[in-house]
């Protein structure tokens, strides 16, 4: 009797051990955004974790003597960012596709969760702002970036 008890014990604490392990893992996700760039995020517990994704980006000079540009940059974090329908803001530094050196991007997320088919949709949005040196010392072009996209994702079966 006491060998069945242990025994019974012991599966039980493997199974309520082994639950949170499968969850601890989220539920991996996988799509396009409107400019046609992959999307992949993890959900777990109402928060997107290690988003990478590309977005389209075009960056104009603010005050006139240079030509516009535009590409393909990346929309991508590593840590979380919550579940939100309002929208998250963070910021960060990073080297753009667009420019050489480091700068500071704005990130604004807005996602939705539909709860019957579990789709993840959403907006993406991207600003940040660079100098670049004209031809006469001491003199700058200030360019201004912005990239914005909605994308929709499914879950990885």
């Amino acid at each position: 009797m006491r060998k069945i008890i242990g025994i019974t014990a012991a599966l039980v604490a493997l199974a309520v051990a082994a639950a949170p392990a499968g969850a601890a893992g989220g539920v991996k996700y996988k799509g396009k955004t409107s400019s046609g760039h992959p999307i992949r995020f993890t959900l777990k517990k109402k928060r997107l974790y290690d988003m990478n994704s590309g977005i389209a980006v075009q960056c104009i000079p603010i005050q006139g003597g240079g030509a516009p540009t535009g590409g393909a940059d990346t929309f991508t974090y590593k840590g979380w960012v919550r579940l939100n329908p309002k929208g998250e803001k963070f910021t960060f530094k990073k080297r753009p596709s667009l420019y050489y050196n480091e700068v500071t991007t704005n990130h604004t997320l807005t996602s939705k969760l539909n709860r019957r088919t579990k789709v993840i949709t959403g907006t993406q949005r991207i600003q940040y702002s660079y100098l670049v040196p004209k031809y006469t010392p001491g003199t700058f072009s200030i360019y201004s970036c912005l990239g914005s996209g909605k994308f929709k994702a499914k879950p990885v079966k």
